[in-house]
C-alpha cells in the first residue's frame, strides 16, 4: 500500500494539484480497481 504522501507526491508532479482529501479519494477509488482487478483474474482461474 502506498503511503498517502507517496500519492501526493505522484498525483502533485504534474500542472493539476490535489487536495488531501482528493489525493485519498484517488487512492481509495484505484484500490478498489485493484482488488476487483484482482478477484476477476482469480474467478477466471
Amino acid at each position: 500500500m502506498l503511503t498517502l504522501e507517496t500519492c501526493t507526491k505522484i498525483l502533485n508532479n504534474g500542472k493539476k494539484k490535489y487536495s488531501n482529501e482528493e489525493v485519498k479519494q484517488i487512492r481509495e477509488y484505484l484500490y478498489l480497481l485493484t482488488q476487483l482487478q484482482i478477484e476477476s483474474e482469480n474467478g477466471l482461474g
